[in-house]
């Protein structure tokens, strides 16, 4: 995950994906993307976006180190 600080309450999860020559079938990216996704710490924890199915698993892993507690949502923003 990168060192990417934001505020004590909103912990980025998110991760790059050097591996994708494509973004979205259809636009080059030759040095790769950031799939950004965050946690937000308030009354409830609240998850904003999540990520690309093949980075699944260091994004898990990003959430566990930046939560110990119960998600109340889980907001995913879909692209069409």
């Amino acid at each position: 995950m990168k060192d990417t600080f934001i505020s004590n309450d909103i912990i980025y999860i998110g991760a790059d994906d050097k591996d994708i020559d494509l973004f979205e079938s259809q636009y080059v990216v030759p040095n790769g993307i950031s799939y950004n996704s965050y946690v937000i710490k308030d009354e409830k924890i609240t998850v904003m976006d999540t990520i690309d199915k093949r980075k699944t698993e260091e994004w898990l892993q990003n959430l566990e180190k930046a939560i110990r507690a119960e998600i109340s949502h889980i907001i995913w923003l879909y692209h069409i």
